[in-house]
């Protein structure tokens, strides 16, 4: 391939010998045609040199990362190639990163002399800034003439994915996090009175009492006194997030969809810690796109992470009591449902579906994004007016659709671009302290 330097030195030679063809300069001729005859055969041979050069005379091999990386967090890269081929060249090695990874520092690129058996090496830092599951690689190797005339780029297979997840607010060290796995968070007990293992206290008798866990040496005929147990929460909980196009509101890297899948990352966070809840996963749009069944144990939160990483925008619009009506069917056992949406769709059928829901002996939770703080004017008063008519509508949508979500009892939480951090963790803690949440 003749590089933009040998293009215009080879345009440059034309028009030389045009000129002196023109004015019958016969040095003028000779001289022009001996500069393009040499930058022609300069180009030729370097092509025939390379002819040869192909990804299978070169051995690649990228070093280990971690295959998961948390948003906001550094991660390294290290490339090395070593050349098995007879005849040496001048060459510039680079590496391909993906936009969402923000490169520290400028971009590793190494050039000069590649000789028979050299080894070259690139290393890479740097820093994740947008979810989602990206390829490392491959790896270039732009081939030159000695002059630049002429270069050749060859694709080496290098490639490795890494995914970049949410990071976990659970790591971070905090008051929040020694309290909410403690067994009392304030004067809310994470543990329910029921029949469990660990002995409790002695209470009076009373009517829905089990008698056999009557405490007979400590009653008498006029009082009966019943034993009382710790029962150790543990609740199925399956977390339900709208892929549908209305997820998009806001910027990239922090709109909607971001701030629910770093909503359900925390809560994945907690439920892992706590070892206790069984947690799962389902989007939607128009039909089920993914769905974990409620469970424990590291693979299963594994899995469950990168699931949350790669989580995109699907086709379709996402409607409330399909959505009901596709998790009762699925779950088989009652689960406390958290679900993430806009809600943009009218909520026909909503009653009956929830009141089958509902039978089935599941509870919902429903965080809906007010989507009118998603978008700003970045301080232009031209563009703010605009940007607050056009949210006019979204605002009054969003206040109708609260207001009939909690005409059902349907327990509704509201969150701004803040985040829905606060609100899920005050959600959750209820549930582990009370089985229900308002």
């Amino acid at each position: 391939m003749i590089s933009r330097r040998g293009w215009e030195s080879l345009l440059a030679a034309l028009v030389g010998l045009f000129i002196s063809f023109y004015v019958l300069h016969y040095l003028l001729v000779l001289i022009a045609l001996v500069v393009f005859t040499f930058l022609a055969t300069e180009i030729l041979l370097f092509h025939l040199d390379t002819i040869g050069l192909t990804p299978a005379s070169f051995v690649t091999r990228r070093r280990a990362i971690a295959g998961r990386v948390a948003i906001g967090t550094p991660g390294r890269t290290e490339v090395s190639v070593r050349y098995t081929g007879r005849a040496g060249f001048v060459a510039e090695l680079y590496d391909t990163i993906p936009d969402g990874l923000a490169i520290r520092g400028p971009v590793p690129r190494r050039g000069g002399w590649w000789g028979p058996g050299q080894e070259k090496r690139l290393e890479t830092t740097f820093v994740a800034r947008v979810r989602g599951s990206y390829m490392l690689g491959p790896t270039f190797v732009r081939v030159r003439s000695r002059l630049g005339l002429a270069e050749r780029r060859i694709a080496l297979p290098s490639e490795r994915p890494v995914q970049i997840v949410p990071e976990n607010p659970v790591r971070k060290p905090g008051q929040l996090r020694r309290r909410i796995f403690t067994r009392v968070q304030g004067r809310a007990q994470l543990r329910h009175r029921g029949y469990g293992t660990e002995f409790r206290a002695l209470r009076p008798y009373q009517f829905s009492d089990d008698i056999r866990h009557i405490a007979w040496r400590r009653s008498t005929l006029k009082q009966l006194v019943v034993r009382e147990f710790e029962q150790e929460s543990r609740q199925d909980v399956l977390i339900v997030i709208d892929v549908s196009a209305a997820m998009l509101a806001g910027p990239s890297g922090d709109n909607v969809l971001d701030q629910a899948c770093l909503a359900a990352t925390t809560v994945a966070g907690y439920a892992q810690r706590s070892g206790e809840d069984r947690l799962g996963l389902l989007t939607y749009s128009d039909k089920v796109h993914q769905f974990l069944r409620p469970s424990r144990g590291p693979p299963h939160f594994r899995k469950l992470y990168e699931n949350i990483g790669i989580l995109a925008i699907r086709p379709g619009s996402f409607e409330m009591a399909p959505v009901l009506t596709a998790i009762a069917s699925r779950l088989r056992h009652g689960a406390h449902v958290l679900l993430f949406s806009p809600l943009e769709r009218p909520l026909d059928g909503v009653h009956r579906a929830y009141a089958h829901f509902k039978a089935r002996g599941h509870h919902l939770y429903v965080f809906v994004p007010d989507l009118g703080t998603f978008y700003h004017g970045d301080g232009d008063p031209v563009l703010e007016r605009a940007v607050a008519w056009a949210t006019e509508e979204d605002r009054l949508r969003f206040h109708r659709t609260v207001a009939e979500l909690r005409a059902e009892a349907i327990p509704t939480f509201t969150f701004d671009a803040r985040g829905a951090g606060t609100k899920v963790i005050a959600a959750y803690g209820q549930l582990r302290a009370w089985g229900s949440a308002q």
